[in-house]
């Protein structure tokens, strides 16, 4: 399959298109697809003259002399055309509307002919393979329907079918260096979709429902924006040095750098001394800046930042005309630095607000992190926890995604019930071992992340159970009809808590800015209550047989192929509740 690209934005190579284009195209790649890329502003394209000469003296071929003869055999030979263009006006780019303008008419014939249930140009080349388009564009708006004029074109256009779209609003964000990272969540479903058109012609109803997300909320982003434009606008002399003179006036003393930099900050105090001791020179460059701290809850107070000559310094105290103020709490920025909070996730949810330059806040990642050629440190602004759509726990030597760690939590516990109904086994066997495996995981997790309710309380019922069985307190019997309700309990239990037990190991496969989203927290609470549910049904049906020996295979039955249906169910369920069963229908 041979896939060619169009790429109509005038920044080319290093626009918001390309950022979504290349990632399409690697997945595509992945599936044996052959793509080519073509940047029209590094081409040589006249406009249409409107003079016909195309259809009537030279069919197939313009007046021009350009770089459009090339450009439209490479058009004939492809079955995938992929056309990538920023949004202007509501349609395509205007090196875009250059290039589909001299590609219509040649490769049309005059004639007006009626297709299906309306009239068109019939082609003026029968035999070249038939093509699927595939738009991809980005906005600097955060709303989609403002594509809705450039998908109605698309749609209309000639003998092609439109057979997927990927429409990034708040498009301006994708080329922000310091959100890159959480950005990927967004991009890697790009990828997705490349693989599946590669394979299926089509993208799946899962990753286009990512797809269709926005990268922001709409007023947070416009918040941002224009925070941003008031800083180019406003103070256009202002961004060489990023603040006036009479913001680099006397302040008070320095405080005292700390003397161990990678020590946890307690206080906020810890917090700014930190920041200053983390500055990087070679990120600040020749900036000159005050960043202003307005401090309330426990540690009110007002603090500055001071960059200035390649150095960063911090102070107790006002400016008069600060580059940047931070009105926060004080425990939001110290979880920020803690790394137990994302930075931008706290602006998003507006738990700090900014005044001034959005620059500087976006700069924040680089400015206050480690020196080049230093012993590396964890910059304050990071969240080393936190991973990109997907991939594993960035804690410890053992990187697994993050379902694998569940898979793992389930190992004492399966160790347990293959043994608990054999009498011949030891109780060191039975309950030590589990206790011994759980005891190890929890370690772990303890040591490198943090232990998850399972993992928690675990290597507590194998310990409990093992004295009940030594002191003859109850029979293996109630122990695994114990071990079940408590199971069941736990699980349940977490769905009074922020993070249902299920939504701990499946948030690693998003970004962090979407674990609070209602619609992540509901679909794992439903899950979890399902599985909570499964486990008392488990329970009760051993006690069945217990009491009902007659019907004790039925029972058993009961108990072993309940997790049948729950597994389809949880499979199911995770795909579809976020991209069908949240949406609401007028």
């Amino acid at each position: 399959m041979k896939v060619l690209a169009i790429n109509g934005s005038p920044r080319g190579k290093y626009g918001n298109t390309e950022c979504l284009l290349q990632p399409f195209l690697e997945g595509i790649r992945e599936t044996g697809a052959e793509t080519e890329t073509i940047y029209l502003v590094e081409k040589k394209i006249h406009r249409c003259s409107g003079c016909f000469s195309c259809w009537t003296k030279t069919p197939g071929f313009c007046i021009h002399n350009d770089s459009m003869p090339e450009l439209l055999e490479k058009v004939r030979a492809a079955h995938v055309l992929v056309f990538a263009t920023p949004l202007y006006v509501f349609t395509v780019s205007g090196l875009m509307k250059d290039f589909m303008d001299r590609m219509v008419l040649p490769l049309n014939k005059p004639y007006i002919v009626k297709q299906g249930d309306h009239y068109t140009h019939p082609t003026l080349h029968e035999d070249d393979p038939p093509k699927k388009i595939v738009l991809i564009s980005n906005c600097g708006f955060p709303e989609r329907h403002h594509f809705s004029g450039l998908v109605e074109t698309f749609r209309l256009f000639y003998h092609y079918e439109l057979a997927a779209t990927i429409l990034c609003s708040c498009g301006e964000l994708l080329k922000v260096p310091d959100l890159q990272e959480s950005n990927q969540w967004y991009t890697k479903a790009v990828h997705r979709a490349g693989v599946e058109f590669g394979k299926d012609s089509r993208v799946s109803r899962e990753t286009q429902a990512v797809l269709d997300q926005s990268l922001a909320e709409p007023e947070d982003y416009a918040r941002m924006a224009n925070l941003y434009w008031d800083s180019v606008i406003v103070g256009q002399q202002v961004s060489e040095h990023m603040t006036t003179p009479t913001s680099m006036e006397a302040l008070s003393p320095a405080l005292p750098l700390p003397e161990n930099q990678n020590k946890i900050p307690e206080t906020f105090l810890d917090v700014i001394t930190g920041q200053a001791a983390l500055f990087n020179p070679e990120a600040a460059k020749s900036l000159r800046a005050d960043i202003q701290f307005i401090v309330s809850g426990g540690e009110s107070g007002e603090y500055v930042l001071r960059i200035k000559d390649g150095q960063c310094t911090a102070h107790r105290g006002l400016v008069p005309s600060p580059t940047l103020t931070i009105h926060t709490p004080s425990d939001v920025w110290i979880k920020i630095a803690r790394n137990e909070l994302s930075g931008q996730t706290a602006f998003i949810k507006g738990l700090y607000r900014i005044e001034g330059d959005m620059e500087i806040l976006l700069r924040m990642n680089r400015l206050f992190s480690k020196k080049e050629g230093s012993k590396p440190n964890k910059p304050p602004f990071t969240n080393d926890q936190t991973t990109t759509a997907g991939e594993t726990i960035e804690r410890g030597p053992i990187r697994l995604p993050g379902m694998a760690w569940l898979s793992l939590a389930f190992v004492p516990w399966i160790v347990h019930w293959s043994t608990i109904n054999f009498p011949a086994l030891s109780n060191l066997v039975q309950m030590g071992i589990p206790l011994l495996l759980g005891v190890l995981l929890w370690g772990y997790r303890k040591a490198y992340s943090k232990p998850s309710w399972m993992e928690t309380v675990s290597p507590v019922f194998f310990a409990l159970s093992w004295v009940f069985l030594i002191t003859g307190s109850f029979s293996t019997t109630y122990v695994e009809v114990f071990g079940l309700f408590f199971l069941g309990g736990v699980w349940a239990a977490t769905l009074a808590t922020s993070m249902p037990l299920t939504g701990e190991y499946s948030k690693w496969y998003w970004p962090s800015a979407l674990w609070s989203h209602p619609v992540f927290i509901k679909t794992n609470a439903i899950i979890t209550a399902v599985w909570a549910g499964v486990f008392m049904i488990q329970a009760t049906a051993i006690l069945a047989g217990h009491f009902a020996l007659e019907h004790a295979g039925l029972w058993t039955s009961v108990r072993l192929l309940i997790n049948i249906p729950a597994i389809f169910f949880t499979i199911w369920f995770q795909k579809w509740y976020p991209t069908v069963g949240s949406v609401k229908t007028p």
